[in-house]
């Protein structure tokens, strides 16, 4: 597999590591597993961490279990989609405000407005462009001064 996608990115992968002490640690929820590679691959080597989930059931479980600063999810995916996966968790904590960016081959006005309405920073149209993406997560890491998910639920 050519990784040239992440060349042109490897000179810009300190200013990554110098957002945070901490790096910021990404649930990449996808049911494509060399998609989700592709993406894990390509925010480590700009600094992130990265935790998988293959759908949004996994997703949640993540949730549950992991510090986690930001949501990247497909939308199309089996046992629960990535608009419902987004529903739950705005279900599930309510309060918290968590950056979530939507993939999705459907980005029909129905499908972006019930993104957005649930709290969706960015929708992103397949195929993805990977430093769309990428400049979008790193604004977030730089200037969006959230806690993590599980730090915030451990604190209360």
């Amino acid at each position: 597999m050519n990784m040239d996608i992440f060349s042109h990115l490897r000179h810009s992968s300190e200013s990554a590591q110098a957002t945070a002490a901490t790096p910021e640690q990404i649930l990449l929820v996808d049911d494509d597993d060399l998609h989700r590679s592709c993406l894990r691959e390509f925010f480590e080597r700009r600094g992130y961490v990265c935790v998988e989930a293959e759908n949004g059931v996994r997703g949640l479980e993540v949730l549950r279990q992991e510090s986690i600063s930001i949501i990247i999810t497909d939308n199309n995916m089996p046992e629960m989609d990535g608009l419902t996966f987004i529903e739950q968790v705005k279900l599930n904590y309510p309060n918290e405000i968590l950056p979530i960016f939507l993939m999705t081959a459907e980005a029909s006005k129905p499908v972006r407005l019930r993104a957005f309405k649930n709290g969706v920073y960015r929708v992103f149209e397949k195929p993805l462009d990977f430093q769309e993406l990428c400049y979008a997560v790193d604004w977030v890491a730089k200037f969006d001064l959230h806690p993590p998910l599980a730090t915030k639920l451990s604190a209360s």
